[in-house]
C-alpha cells in the first residue's frame, strides 16, 4: 500500500469502548470526546480532509470475547463519524483486546468495518506501507515475543506503528513490563509508536501513545490526548495535543480541601472523579454528611472517601486507590507466570482458575451501569 500526498497523521491511542462492564456513563465520556471534542481539536490543528488521515493503534473495543450490542452500536457510530470526517482514510490495526483468540488476529470485533465504511482500513497482519516517501511498518498484536521480533527484523522501515510490549515501560505506578522487545531491537527505526499500554510515556525512540482519556485511577497524573504527525518533510514532525476536556481521577487529603474556598472547590470537582483521604483518627469526628451536603452541587461525577493511618508508611486504602485493578490484574498474573517458566498448559490452567474466581466475585457484586 502506497499513500501519497499525505500531510498529517492524526493518531489516537487505545479507545477501549465497553470498559467498566459496558458502563453507560463511560460510553458517554468516550463518545463526548471522540465525536465532539476530538473533532473540534482536529479542526483547530488546521485539518485538510483531502490530505489528512486518522490512525488508531489498536484496542478499539475492550472485551475480547464478545461485544455488547449497545457498545457495538456506539462503535459503529464512532467509526461512521470518523470516516465522514477523515474521508482520506481511517486506518486501524488489531490490538489484543480486539481479538477473540489471544494468539490470532483474524477473528476480531471490527471484522467487516472496512465493508461497512468504504474508507475504513483494517490491518490484521504485519504490513509494510509507504506514506509519501516514508517507509512504515504496521504491526498489529502479536502474542509471542519471538514472532514480534522476527517481524521487526524482517521488514525494513523508517517508522514502526505497533501494539506491543517493550521491556522497562510502566504498566502503572507500581509495575513495569519485564518481557517484550528491547530498545536495541528497534535500532534501525527512526521512531516507534505503540498502543497497548495505557500510560502515555516515552523512552528514546519509543512512544507509548496512551489512551486519549483517563479510564481509571491508574491514569491519575498522566496527561492524556492524541498525537499529530506531519509527514511532509524528511522526517515525521510530532506534536502532542492534550485532552483537558475529559474527566480526571483526582486525589486529595481532606485538610487540603478544607483550605480552599467554594469557587476553588467547584473548579477542581467539576466533571471529575474525586478521592478524598482522611486520617483515621480525624475521620471519627469529621462531619462527613455535612461536607457532602455542602459540595453536592459542585459538579463532580463521583466522590469517595478513604481512611489512612499516620502510623503506616502507606495505608491499604492508598494502595487500592493507586492501583489500576481492572486493566492490570490479569497482566500482572501473566507477567508472574512467565517469570516462573511454567509450561503453557499449566499456566493456562492457573489463568482459567483465576478467571473463574474473578468472574464469580465480580458477578456477586453490584456494579453501576
Amino acid at each position: 500500500m502506497n499513500l501519497s500526498n499525505i500531510r498529517k497523521i492524526f493518531m489516537l491511542g487505545d479507545l477501549h469502548l465497553g470498559i467498566r462492564n459496558n458502563s453507560v456513563e463511560w460510553s458517554d465520556i468516550q463518545t463526548e470526546f471522540l465525536l465532539d471534542h476530538f473533532l473540534k481539536q482536529v479542526d483547530a490543528e488546521g485539518f485538510d480532509p483531502d490530505r489528512d488521515i486518522l490512525l488508531q493503534v489498536g484496542d478499539w473495543n475492550h472485551v475480547r470475547e464478545s461485544t455488547n450490542v449497545r457498545i457495538q452500536e456506539v462503535s459503529h457510530r464512532v467509526a461512521e463519524k470518523l470516516c465522514v470526517k477523515f474521508r482520506r482514510g481511517v486506518y486501524f490495526f488489531v490490538g489484543n483486546h480486539d481479538c477473540y483468540y489471544k494468539d490470532r488476529t483474524d477473528v476480531h470485533s471490527l471484522k467487516g468495518y472496512d465493508r461497512m465504511f468504504p474508507n475504513f482500513h483494517i490491518f490484521e497482519t504485519p504490513t509494510p506501507i509507504k506514506i509519501n516517501e516514508h517507509r512504515v511498518l504496521i504491526l498489529p498484536w502479536c502474542e509471542k515475543s519471538e514472532d514480534l521480533l522476527a517481524h521487526v527484523k524482517k521488514h525494513k522501515a523508517d517508522y514502526l506503528f505497533c501494539h506491543a510490549d517493550f521491556t522497562g515501560f510502566s504498566l502503572n505506578s507500581a509495575t513495569k513490563l519485564e518481557h517484550g522487545l528491547t530498545a536495541t531491537d528497534i535500532d534501525n527505526y527512526k521512531r516507534v509508536y505503540s498502543g497497548h499500554i495505557h500510560i502515555r510515556q516515552q523512552k528514546g525512540k519509543i512512544v507509548y501513545v496512551g489512551t486519549p482519556y483517563e479510564m481509571d485511577r491508574g491514569d491519575r497524573g498522566n496527561q492524556k490526548g492524541f498525537y499529530v504527525l506531519d509527514t511532509t518533510g524528511k522526517d515525521f514532525v510530532e506534536k502532542f495535543v492534550p485532552n483537558d476536556f475529559s474527566p480526571k481521577h483526582l486525589k486529595f487529603d481532606i485538610f487540603d480541601l478544607l483550605n480552599l474556598n467554594a469557587a476553588q472547590l467547584k473548579a477542581i470537582f467539576a466533571n471529575n472523579f474525586i478521592d478524598v483521604l482522611i486520617e483515621s483518627e480525624f475521620s471519627s469526628r469529621f462531619p462527613l454528611t455535612r461536607f457532602t451536603e455542602i459540595i453536592k452541587e459542585y459538579g463532580h461525577r463521583r466522590l469517595e472517601f478513604f481512611s489512612y493511618s499516620t502510623e503506616q508508611t502507606k495505608s491499604r486504602s492508598e494502595v487500592e486507590i493507586d492501583s489500576n485493578y481492572e486493566y492490570n490484574i490479569f497482566t500482572v498474573l501473566e507477567e508472574k507466570l512467565k517469570s516462573l517458566n511454567y509450561s503453557p498448559d499449566f499456566s493456562g490452567e492457573i489463568t482459567n482458575q483465576f478467571k473463574q474466581i474473578y468472574d464469580s466475585l465480580r458477578n456477586n457484586k453490584s456494579y453501576e451501569q
